[in-house]
């Protein structure tokens, strides 16, 4: 009968028992059976427990001999590895049967668990033939939880061993793919080492988790954090999933130890001996991860963190709450609400770096589930930092939202897609280089996405290339982004490789939600990049003649195509650099690659090109991307004409989309506005869209006008739609159908042109009037014959229209352009015969003076001369008038007389401001491209100094503009031709100034000596004087004009030559008193030229006595006088001044050496004029004495009744000029001669006590302002003879002081025209008047007053002593030469002042 297990076992232990002292064979013999007979007893399956109990005595009594030999024979202690692994089986094999009683006493225990320890830290050899003996072992133990008798014994040193080995030695058990294994063999191989693992983790989870369930200690928690947040070599994923696993399942039993030291690292970290309180943030990580409710406890000291003053723990602090929030389970923020509340204010920190690491927290949140019910809340955050203060903020928050936008295009929110576009008009330039860049990116993307149809085209992705191009035009920006936005649409903006039909597809979008303002800065950059192209061909042409051509010229030509092809590119100054390097390689290979770019018509031969050129000179060239750069200029990078084949396809398709015919029209004519030679190819349908469509004929016939000398199409198929736009079209049509007509005809131009004749029948029969004048304009232009067989009938017909009468049944006038029809048609006629005289080839041979007639009688005024015009529009057609001339000067200017240009001129001071308006804008556009005569932009004057405030600011705006140009063209032309041309000066305006003023028919009267008239009128000379000014360098220049003209006498009209010279004494004084004079400067002039047409030589055959007689007439109260008019003047536009100053940048006038002389004018030099220049110096020489009357003889302007002799000091910036002195002047009248000497006598001793202050100061002296500070008076000043200025008019208010509240501060003032008032005199300009009896102001009267307000009395102690009766003598001599060194010595019948004996 064959033996049961469990007799064989009790058979082998008795046997064992018996032994004395087996050998190593033995004893593992016996061993390894005992084991293999061990495995195959199990316990008995008895339910019941009594039974069960009883059945294991039964089993432990044949168990016992085994038991008692491995005591007896000392194995748990055997230090032989065979010996030792069976025992350890053998003792698991045991306890497994016999469990749950313990198999042996409590003092054997501890060498037990020894020796599973032992087997344990084995585990990791995973390949030896022992590891599954091993992992045996420990499933045993882990099933009959033997572990748990640790705790019974108190082997708390070797559990905390056993939980160290346990993370040491598990390993990953990920399921690996083995279907690549072809091996059936190796497959199942790792198919099991999978499964080991797994059983080998379980196991080892299920011992740890028992004891941690019973018994948790610090200790056991301290490994299980160590190794849950471990890194480094030592670091393993198994060991890591392990601590997981363990805080998931014992959640109850570690939680207050983990939360107690989580809590000591945030109150007492410095006390905790534990290297694990610098990772207490990676564990609270790791926590959350898979035991949330653990930190609910510690979670308001975490919250605190976030509010910490020191910034380093927040930022650390809100890091880890982004990672926490980041997680699936707590994308929502519920179950840690209070703080996802205070991750969210960090967004608005204080400190900029907190906000920073906010949003990059903020972005991984959001990304991580951007549906969830948190996710608009952090999107809100990251939306308002866009805003930021500052700019390092604005530029993460921008490169976060992109990163958003980019990962879900297709559910990107659209308010989010509008504020980050607004960061391109960042105030910041770096934050709109970063919004350019990223957000190109994102565009990018999307146009990839959109090609592959992965998502629709949308409008609000569209915005980014609109608002790209807003930075062509934001005032705002001082740096120039035109290059940039242009490098951005042609290589950033669209994917390398996305065809032409995608792009277009997304530029038609654009176009859709495009306003006029894009449509204006992406012609400016196409208009720029033509520029640059014919820029560059001019300087290859260049390159390539510098062989055969003086080099010194080209050299010379090609250094000013460099500066014009270097402002092209974002750094001018490198760029110039470059241009001159590349010109010293004189490699022609980047020549002709760069003409091949600029020939080539399509994108994708262009591309290839392009790429092929870069490619041959590689990165590593020394101008690799600057040659990057230009041939990405040269190229058609933006549209090309494939882009226009692909619209015209469209727009000739049945099936293309009707709502974007619009947007494709408009496109297309953008397009072919730049660059008309991209219409090449797509003649045929160009033709068919011209014939169906009749809403946009004005815009495809102005394209054919440009393309039509590029494009190859026969004149035949175009002639009829043509001729008929000529009949029957519009204005415009009719203008751009004819200048196609003479590009497409090219050689047959006489021909083509005479079948326009039947032109004159419909106008004779007027048809389509309108239409018929602007095509017979434009047939006058390009073809000078055929207009002349018909100027006769044309011209006939026009003047007929000026003089017909009005009819007073016509309809009203048009609202849109205020003319009624009789006034447009003057209007047509006058742009037919202009045109005519301004052909674009040929000569001319008609007479013009009927047109320039016509044009007179029209400006002169309304309904005079045969020229009829309706009341109410009749500026419209002086306008047009005043615009004709413009126009004709630019080859006529010689027949304008002077009437006709101050008719013209005088348009700029027009009571209807809207014609003003129009005529100015006008004007300042032909002068900015040089279209006219630079004289012109003295019209700028009138409206500077006039009343609306918004024709000032243009005015102002222009006139800055033009001196700016003007003085900019005259340094490049000097430089070309090295001579210099006075009249290329801004300056030089004044001399026309000045003549149409003194032709003005609102001239001051000969009797008026009211300074305050004077003013106002002079207001357009002295503000175009202040304008000039802003450049001190002008203002010897300005010296010498005024001189000059003071000097010359009237050509027109003699009697006004008065006129010239006191506008001239103005304009000096206000020259003279300004801060900028510089009569010494040594690039002043030493002569003058003066137009012919405007001026004369003075008489130069009087004699010497008739010449001193009238140098009297500029006595010294003249100058006072006209120093007054300069005051008040500046007085009354002081505020308006100082705005326009802050509005208008200063114009800086950088030609140091301004142009001297050139012209067809009358040139005044000393001949004619030695005897009264050498008057002129003996006088200056003699006129020691001031302020002593002297005698004059009465001139035309002077008054014939009596003028009160007044004492005035000036103030001239800190200090008395020379030509600025204080000085009486008398004049011949009918009041007594003794009070006129009484008076004479208070005048001289002011004026004498002025010049002494001057003469005994060591330094200039400060002369008393004409405007008084009235801080100091009070009651002083009751019963004084105040002038009040008024801020309403402008004007002064004559009153006398009677009485002073010092409660208020104010005094009661009664003024002349019986007002009373009560005025704080602190805050006014004011000045007293000398202390007259109320009879001698009576004997004054109202002369007194016409001349001017009194001047205040200077009260100083030198009015006491006795008045010098010299200067200093030196000082005299001195002023004399600088005077003839800068004179203009013109002949002259107008002499210098004289001292009377």
């Amino acid at each position: 009968m064959e033996k049961t297990p469990r007799e064989i076992v009790s058979e082998m232990g008795s046997r064992l028992l018996q032994s004395y002292r087996p050998n190593k064979g033995t004893l593992v013999k016996s061993l390894r059976e005992a084991a293999t007979t061990l495995s195959q007893i199990e316990q008995p399956l008895v339910t019941e427990a009594v039974s069960k109990k009883q059945a294991l005595k039964l089993i432990g009594a044949e168990l016992r001999p085994l038991t008692k030999s491995i005591i007896k024979l000392d194995l748990l202690k055997n230090r032989d590895n065979d010996v030792s692994l069976l025992v350890t089986v053998c003792v698991s094999e045991i306890f497994r049967i016999l469990a749950p009683e313990p198999p042996f006493e409590d003092k054997y225990l501890r060498d037990i668990f020894g020796l599973f320890l032992a087997e344990f830290s084995e585990l990791s050899d995973t390949v030896s033939p022992y590891f599954s003996r091993r992992a045996k072992i420990l499933e045993t133990v882990s099933r009959c939880k033997c572990s748990l008798l640790m705790l019974d014994v108190d082997c708390h040193d070797l559990i905390h061993e056993m939980f160290n080995t346990f993370f040491s030695v598990v390993r990953d058990h990920y399921q690996q793919n083995l279907a690549h294994q072809k091996n059936a063999k190796v497959q199942q191989r790792k198919a099991n080492t999978q499964q080991a693992q797994q059983s080998l983790f379980n196991d080892i989870l299920t011992i740890m988790t028992d004891i941690l369930k019973e018994e948790a200690s610090s200790s056991l928690v301290g490994v299980i954090l160590e190794n849950l947040v471990k890194e480094g070599k030592d670091a393993t994923p198994a060991a890591n999933n392990l601590a997981s696993s363990l805080i998931k399942n014992c959640t109850d039993t570690l939680e207050p130890l983990i939360c107690s030291f989580l809590t000591s690292c945030f109150m007492e970290k410095d006390s905790i001996q534990s290297n694990l309180k610098d990772s207490y943030h990676e564990i609270i990580f790791m926590i959350s991860l898979n035991a949330p409710q653990i930190l609910l406890a510690i979670i308001p000291n975490f919250t605190q963190e976030l509010l910490t003053d020191q910034v380093d723990v927040r930022i650390k602090a809100l890091n880890l709450a982004g990672r926490i929030f980041t997680q699936p389970n707590h994308c929502s923020g519920e179950i840690y609400r209070d703080l996802f509340v205070e991750f969210l204010r960090r967004f608005s920190d204080k400190s900029a770096e907190v906000r920073m690491a906010a949003l990059k927290c903020g972005k991984q949140c959001y990304l991580a589930n951007p549906s969830g019910n948190k996710a608009s809340g952090v999107l809100t955050a990251i939306q308002e930092r866009l805003l930021d203060f500052d700019d390092r903020v604005r530029t993460q928050a921008l490169v976060v939202t992109c990163d958003i936008m980019k990962s879900n295009m297709k559910y990107a929110p659209l308010n989010l897609i509008s504020e980050a576009t607004e960061r391109l008009r960042d105030k910041k330039i770096s934050v709109r280089k970063k919004a350019m860049q990223q957000l190109s990116k994102v565009y990018q993307d999307y146009c990839d996405k959109c090609s592959k149809g992965y998502m629709t085209i949308n409008d609000h992705f569209e915005q980014i290339p609109c608002k790209i191009l807003l930075l062509c035009c934001d005032k705002d920006c001082k740096e120039s982004w035109s290059h940039n936005v242009e490098l951005v649409l042609s290589d950033d903006l669209y994917p390398r490789l996305l065809p032409v039909e995608e792009r277009m597809r997304h530029w038609v979008q654009c176009f859709v939600v495009m306003n006029h303002i894009h449509l204006k800065s992406l012609s400016s950059i196409l208009s720029q990049k033509r520029r640059f192209q014919s820029e560059l061909r001019h300087c290859l042409t260049l390159w390539r003649e510098a062989k055969d051509h003086n080099v010194e010229e080209v050299k010379r030509k090609q250094k000013s195509c460099f500066v014009k092809l270097s402002s092209g590119f974002p750094d001018a100054s490198k760029a110039e650099d470059f241009f001159h390097r590349l010109d010293q390689m004189n490699d022609a290979s980047i020549f002709d690659a760069l003409t091949l770019l600029l020939d080539e018509l399509t994108f994708t031969k262009a591309q290839t090109i392009r790429e092929k050129f870069l490619e041959r000179i590689g990165a590593n060239h020394q101008l690799f991307d600057f040659l990057r750069i230009l041939s990405t200029k040269c190229a058609p990078t933006i549209f090309s004409s494939e882009h226009v084949r692909y619209l015209m396809d469209q727009l000739s398709s049945s099936t293309s989309d009707t709502q974007l015919k619009a947007p494709f029209i408009k496109l297309l004519l953008v397009i072919l506005n730049m660059f008309p030679s991209y219409l090449r190819g797509s003649e045929k349908q160009f033709l068919e869209l011209l014939e169906d469509d009749d809403s946009v004929a004005d815009e495809l016939t102005e394209a054919l006008s440009k393309a039509a000398p590029y494009i190859s199409a026969n004149f035949s198929d175009y002639s009829p739609v043509l001729e008929k736009m000529c009949l029957e079209g519009t204005r415009s049509q009719a203008k751009h159908a004819v200048s196609a007509i003479a590009s497409l005809a090219r050689s047959s131009e006489k021909s083509v042109f005479s079948k326009l004749c039947k032109l004159r029948d419909s106008l004779l029969r007027g048809r389509k009037i309108p239409t018929t004048l602007q095509s017979l304009a434009c047939v006058g232009q390009y073809s000078v014959l055929a207009f002349d067989n018909l100027y006769e009938d044309i011209s006939r017909y026009v003047y007929q229209v000026f003089q017909a009468e009005p009819s007073d049944n016509q309809p009203p006038c048009d609202q849109s352009s205020g003319c009624c029809n009789s006034c447009k048609l003057k209007i047509y006629g006058l742009k037919t015969l202009v045109k005519s005289f301004l052909p674009r080839h040929g000569q001319v041979v008609r007479k013009i003076d009927d047109l320039l007639n016509i044009l007179k009688k029209t400006l002169r005024s309304q309904g005079l001369e045969g020229i009829k015009s309706c009341d109410d529009t009749g500026a419209n057609v002086r306008l047009a008038a005043a615009k004709a001339v413009l126009l004709l000067s630019r080859k006529w200017d010689l027949h304008i007389s002077p009437e006709l240009f101050r008719l013209t001129i005088s348009m700029g001071k027009d009571s209807n401001a809207f014609i003003t308006k129009t005529f100015l804008t006008k004007l300042q556009k032909l002068l900015m491209e040089n279209m006219i005569p630079r004289r012109y932009a003295c019209a700028f004057s009138f409206s500077v100094s006039g009343p609306c405030r918004d024709l000032q600011n243009d005015s102002l705006r222009y006139i800055y503009g033009f001196t700016r140009n003007a003085t900019r063209e005259a340094r490049a032309g000097r430089d070309v031709d090295q001579r210099e041309s006075l009249t290329d000066c801004p300056a030089y305006m004044i001399v026309f100034l000045i003549h149409v003023l003194a032709h003005d028919p609102d001239f001051p009267s000969e009797d008026c000596m009211d300074e305050h008239v004077y003013a106002r009128f002079c207001g357009p000379l002295l503000s175009i004087l202040q304008v000039l000014l802003s450049n001190k360098e002008i203002a010897p220049f300005l010296c010498c004009i005024l001189r000059a003209i003071k000097r010359a006498e009237d050509a027109v009209d003699a009697c006004k030559t008065p006129r010239l010279h006191i506008l001239a004494d103005i304009g000096s004084s206000a020259v003279n008193t300004s801060k900028c004079i510089d009569a010494t400067s040594p690039q002043a002039p030493r002569s003058i030229l003066l137009p012919s047409s405007l001026y004369k030589l003075g008489q130069t055959s009087m004699s010497d006595s008739q010449n001193k007689a009238k140098s009297h007439t500029r006595n010294t109260l003249e100058q006072t006088f006209m120093e007054r008019v300069v005051h008040i003047f500046r007085s009354q536009i002081s505020l308006h001044d100082q705005k326009c100053q802050e509005d208008t940048p200063a114009v800086v006038l950088e030609d140091g050496d301004l142009p001297l002389l050139l012209g067809n004018q009358i040139e005044t030099s000393m001949t004619g004029s030695t005897e009264a220049s050498k008057n002129n110096t003996r006088c200056s020489k003699k006129r020691t004495h001031l302020g002593m009357p002297e005698k004059s003889t009465t001139t035309s302007r002077e008054m014939k009744n009596v003028t009160s002799k007044k004492c005035k000091t000036v103030e001239g910036g800190g200090h008395i000029s020379r030509d600025s002195t204080v000085s009486l002047r008398t004049v011949e009248s009918e009041i007594p001669k003794k009070k006129l000497e009484r008076h004479s006598t208070c005048s001289k001793e002011s004026a004498g006590a002025s010049v002494s202050n001057n003469v005994t100061s060591s330094k200039p002296s400060r002369v008393v302002s004409t405007l008084k500070d009235t801080s100091n008076h009070g009651e002083a000043i009751i019963g004084q003879r105040i002038k009040l200025l008024s801020p309403a008019d402008g004007c002064f208010h004559h009153g006398t002081v009677e009485r002073f509240n010092s409660k208020s501060n104010s005094h009661k003032i009664a003024f002349d025209n019986g007002d009373v008032e009560l005025v704080c005199l602190d805050s006014e300009s004011w000045e007293t008047l000398s202390h007259e009896s109320m009879g001698q102001q009576e004997i004054l009267g109202k002369e007194t007053e016409s001349f001017g307000s009194r001047v205040p009395e200077v009260k100083t102690k030198q009015q006491k002593k006795k008045l010098p009766t010299k200067l200093n003598p030196t000082a005299g001599e001195e002023s004399v030469s600088e005077v003839t060194n800068t004179s203009d010595n013109i002949g002259l019948g107008r002499s210098r002042r004289q001292r009377m004996s």
